[in-house]
């Protein structure tokens, strides 16, 4: 049942929704995505309008991406996110996310992708992914702390810091437009009224 639940609210058809494309060990427990249960979200995702963000967590993860993008079950181009600093999953080394994103260039040939560091790995992977063309998950979802000595007093100051270094890499901060347009999402109602 826990399964299930985890999918229980995509029939309010938010614009995109996490799917991870496998099971992977974290520290104290198996986050468990069976294939059967994968590709059900998939086609619940598919048919609802929903862009999946893929999560993965292991190299695994995106050869199954590529394999539901050839079922038609994810619609391309897909938007990727590599995630690193999970004990038992993905370590936070630059050389691998280098690797895996040469394989998503391979694979699936025009899909958006995203790294994001857990905890204390958090704007050493913004700053990898910002350097090689990529893009930024920050928050206190995966870090509660500006640095080892100082808690984030709130989301929007971990949010000023990874725009900080985007500015810092000449890379621009995409408006909520934007964002859009780039991960191929319509427009949102308030966008389309102001069009």
């Amino acid at each position: 049942r826990a399964l299930e639940a985890r999918g229980a609210m995509l029939h309010l058809r938010p614009d995109m929704a996490s799917l991870a494309t496998g099971s992977v060990n974290f520290p104290t427990i198996v986050y468990e995505n069976p294939p059967d249960f994968v590709r059900s979200l998939a086609a619940t995702m598919r048919d609802g309008g929903i862009k999946p963000e893929i999560e993965v967590f292991d190299l695994a993860m995106l050869y199954n991406t590529a394999d539901l993008v050839a079922a038609g079950l994810i619609l391309p181009p897909p938007h990727v996110q590599f995630v690193f600093g999970v004990k038992h999953a993905l370590p936070a080394r630059r050389d691998i996310l280098e690797f895996e994103v040469a394989k998503l260039k391979e694979l699936l040939p025009g899909a958006t992708w995203t790294a994001a560091g857990i905890g204390r790995h958090q704007f050493e992977v913004a700053r990898w992914a910002l350097e090689m063309g990529g893009h930024c998950r920050t928050g206190l979802e995966d870090n509660i702390r500006m640095d080892r000595d100082t808690l984030a007093p709130s989301n929007a100051a971990l949010v000023a810091r990874v725009a900080e270094m985007a500015a810092a890499q000449g890379r621009p901060v995409a408006n909520a437009r934007q964002a859009r347009a780039l991960l191929g999402l319509p427009a949102a109602p308030s966008q389309r009224k102001a069009a």
